[in-house]
């Protein structure tokens, strides 16, 4: 289909005057017109790097900023559906998101995540603007270790080496705030802030793909995850894939990312029924995203 036809079908789907509506060329030439992007900011400080260094490869590193190339075919789904089912499908997970009870966190407060990688239970705590000490907790073969996440204070943290903090020990730092108060809560600012911040180049699929996992599995008020959903439904290419799972076996109906280098698609799973966000296909699912007071909380 070329990109006239494509233009006309969403058009016949969506109220002209709205973004929704632009043509993939559109997109595609607004990007271009966009300076070149910085790379969205995931964690990348030493002390980081010691806690996720560790873990095994299904650890917290997939949960936290991992790329899934899994075919659909890899992961037993059907035959994929026409792009109108995806685009329905991430309105559908946008609209629910707005249903979600809206809780803005404090500075001192922290984001708790709870994922799950088959037997594999993977919890972090990590503090809402960077400067509180956090953790992360693994739970796996009867086995339960946890690490702190030092939290940057007047330039500095508190050094971590094998898993425990080095008393009198620190190393510079910037501060990694766990939730993003700038992000924006409609599809035209958040395709724009996409655009802007992208981990990959300008109008690359595939990694707009990778970005919108990463923010799917991070903490977002209801407004900014309803914009995330909807900025992504605009995106060309997209698939439904029937009857996959997340990484705890949950099933539901994915959203396949379509690759430029051949790898396989990114897989995000949704609920069929209520359209939350379960996680990616195979490798990691969502259990918990929640703000707590205190490292070690769970609600």
């Amino acid at each position: 289909m070329d990109d006239l036809q494509l233009l006309r079908q969403l058009g016949a789907e969506t109220p002209p005057a709205t973004p929704e509506t632009l043509s993939p060329a559109r997109n595609r030439l607004m990007a271009a017109a966009t300076p070149a992007p910085t790379t969205i900011r995931r964690p990348t400080r030493r002390s980081w790097r010691g806690v996720l260094g560790g873990v095994a490869a299904a650890g917290v590193a997939a949960a936290v900023t991992s790329v899934l190339v899994l075919a659909p075919d890899q992961f037993g789904g059907d035959a994929p559906a026409a792009r109108a089912d995806a685009t329905q499908v991430l309105r559908s997970a946008a609209t629910a998101a707005l249903q979600v009870p809206d809780a803005t966190p404090r500075a001192d407060q922290f984001i708790y995540r709870r994922t799950q990688d088959g037997p594999s239970i993977h919890e972090s705590w990590l503090s809402v603007d960077g400067t509180r000490d956090g953790l992360v907790r693994e739970s796996a073969a009867g086995k339960r270790t946890e690490t702190p996440v030092p939290g940057c204070r007047d330039g500095r943290a508190a050094l971590v080496k094998g898993g425990e903090v080095l008393p009198g020990r620190t190393e510079p730092c910037t501060p990694e705030p766990a939730y993003r108060p700038d992000m924006p809560t409609d599809a035209t600012a958040m395709r724009a802030y996409l655009a802007t911040h992208g981990s990959g180049e300008p109008g690359s699929v595939n990694a707009a793909g990778k970005d919108v996992m990463y923010f799917a599995e991070s903490y977002l008020r209801p407004a900014s995850r309803a914009a995330l959903y909807e900025a992504a439904a605009a995106v060309p290419g997209l698939r439904t894939v029937e009857n996959v799972t997340d990484g705890a076996g949950r099933s539901g109906i994915g959203i396949a990312w379509p690759s430029t280098r051949g790898e396989g698609d990114i897989v995000l799973v949704f609920d069929a029924e209520t359209y939350a966000f379960l996680g990616t296909s195979g490798t990691s699912s969502v259990q918990a995203l929640t703000v707590v007071d205190k490292a070690g909380q769970t609600g």
